[in-house]
């Protein structure tokens, strides 16, 4: 009880010191218990009397942070977490950690500066959180999960959690140009080991110049590089993007047009290492944008143009871990296979997925994103795509996109693969249409992926095709109480070629991977909203996952859960 004891009297202090002074110190958290009762079912032609068939579990946590700020220019951020495992008594399933810790402030009235933990985001070709795993938006059931995950892995915008060093600062001008603002920050993606792993940094910065309401335009670069001197050993990685950028903004009809273009090169390179190649490339990212007046409808079309050696850790990091074994079932039939990963482990399983930066290219998953799996920085790429939404009507919004793309350069072959991607997202505020009293929301989605490459010979021989579709019901029907519901459905046939990459991220090999392989996941409960951040929820949820060509044993999981969410 020692830690917990020092955490209160920290608290004490802090609140004893300015409690005379003005309102300087803020509390804030949150608090989660989380229980789960769950079976696993498995269909396979030789009896499982290995593998555990259930599991039950759960937690209970609180965050509790304090912001602290001593004067108008400086605020200070600490936050303490309290997790305690159920089963763990008397102190043994409790552990006490620093989540979060951060200082920022502003110097002379212009420069601003952050140390400690950062939240940081550039473009999607330089430092970016894509998220590309099973559809951009899920039913508010699901999304009950993927919030917890959100939460615990600090995705916020496509923002990367980093620690390090951040500052900004801008000037207004009146001649030639209306502002100008830079951002730059430095971040430790590795730290040493003091023998063969050297430190790795992550620094970079935007210049960003407005040239007036209609005209601005700037710099990118972001630098992955290796710390000399940190080992004996003088071979040191590199990997340097730099993008320029530029967006216009003109009125068509009363219409609002964006005209954006963003284009770069980088450079992957070891500097002492005779079998390393030198990776250099360009992207091109070329958008027209039209935004109606009254903001019912929105379309874009864009041009995308990423060159085959294109290489951007920042942005080419994947947010799952396709490789990480689930927290729970990670093996089965007698303990044998490695469970796969199944839409229920990509909701729920805050455990797959990343915390950070990821210093080496990540392997994608060609089940679940075949076409973009490191979203608009996916390199050897080349074609178009186009997005449209659309709120005309009272209580409805669409969602959709079109991406029509082909390698530039082919992969073992002359012969380039062509890929299609369709989407499209609706949401329904039925209550609103029909003129019920009650809140009653219908959420549907489907999207279509597929990759085909024709040839002489049978190696060549690419048709891959994956389909998901969605659909989720809330219906309050007394006040703060709702009845959610939700299914997905997700189905992926046919070849593909895997390609294995060395260290250097150059071709090793290719592996043609069959699949015939359905998923369903159908979920449905009860959520009691006791405030806006507040509410308590009882799940049920099943999820079966099906390989037709018999390579893994099908399985099916069940499972009960009950979510108690607060934050303050």
């Amino acid at each position: 009880m020692k830690p917990f004891l020092l955490i209160i009297m920290i608290f004490s202090f802090a609140a004893g010191l300015f409690a005379q002074q003005k309102k300087t110190i803020d509390f804030i958290g949150g608090a989660r218990s989380y229980m789960s009762n769950s079976a696993l079912q498995v269909q396979d032609s030789l009896p499982d009397t290995t593998t555990l068939k259930r599991n039950t579990g759960g937690y209970a946590l609180i965050d509790l942070g304090v912001n602290i700020r001593p004067n108008d220019k400086t605020e200070i951020m600490g936050m303490f977490r309290i997790r305690n495992e159920y089963g763990g008594f008397w102190g043994a399933g409790v552990s006490f950690d620093v989540r979060q810790l951060w200082l920022k402030g502003i110097i002379g009235n212009v420069l601003r500066y952050q140390l400690g933990d950062l939240n940081l985001k550039q473009t999607p070709f330089t430092l970016y959180n894509n998220r590309v795993q099973l559809m951009d938006s899920l039913p508010s059931i699901f999304q009950l999960q993927q919030n917890i995950v959100n939460y615990e892995k600090f995705y916020t915008n496509n923002t990367w959690r980093q620690q390090g060093a951040n500052i900004d600062f801008g000037l207004t001008l009146n001649k030639y140009i209306e502002s100008l603002d830079v951002n730059a920050y430095l971040t430790r993606l590795r730290a040493t080991d003091f023998s063969s792993v050297p430190d790795r940094l992550l620094g970079g910065f935007t210049l960003a110049i407005k040239q007036n309401n209609k005209l601005s335009y700037g710099i990118h670069k972001v630098s992955t590089f290796d710390l000399k001197g940190t080992i004996l050993d003088s071979n040191v990685y590199t990997n340097n993007v730099t993008t320029l950028f530029a967006e216009n903004k003109f009125y068509y009809k009363q219409n609002l047009g964006i005209l954006k273009i963003e284009l770069g090169n980088s450079v992957a390179k070891y500097s002492h290492d005779a079998l390393a190649p030198v990776l250099k490339d360009y992207f091109i990212h070329a958008q027209a944008q039209f935004i109606a007046p009254d903001n019912k409808w929105e379309a874009s079309l864009a041009y995308l143009n990423v060159g085959p050696d294109f290489r951007s850790v920042g942005a080419q990091s994947m947010n799952v871990n396709f490789n990480a074994a689930p927290n729970f079932y990670t093996s089965y039939a007698n303990d044998k296979l490695s469970r796969p990963l199944s839409i229920m482990d990509l909701v729920r399983n805050e455990q797959i997925y990343t915390t950070g930066v990821s210093s080496n290219l990540m392997k994608p998953s060609l089940m679940y994103n075949a076409i973009l799996p490191y979203g608009l920085a996916t390199f050897n790429r080349v074609g178009a795509y186009a997005k449209a939404s659309y709120k005309g009507i009272k209580g409805m919004d669409l969602n959709a996109s079109f991406y029509k793309l082909s390698e530039i350069r082919g992969q073992g072959t002359t012969q380039l693969k062509q890929f299609l991607q369709a989407e499209l997202q609706t949401t329904f505020k039925l209550h609103q249409l029909i003129g019920f009293k009650k809140g009653l929301l219908l959420q549907t989605g489907f999207r279509m992926q597929n990759t085909q490459r024709t040839g002489a010979v049978s190696v060549e021989l690419v048709d891959l095709k994956s389909m998901a579709w969605q659909v989720g019901v809330n219906y309050e029907f007394a006040p703060k109480l709702q009845l959610i519901g939700g299914m997905i459905f997700f189905n992926t046939k046919g070849n593909d070629f895997m390609v294995d990459r060395n260290i250097y991220t150059t071709v090793d090999y290719f592996t043609n991977q069959k699949m015939d392989i359905a998923q369903h996941m159908t979920a449905f409960g009860l959520k009691c909203n006791f405030s806006a951040k507040s509410y308590i929820t009882g799940l049920f949820q099943s999820a079966s996952y099906q390989d037709k060509l018999l390579v893994m044993p099908d399985y099916t999981m069940k499972q009960f859960l009950l979510i108690y969410n607060m934050t303050f």
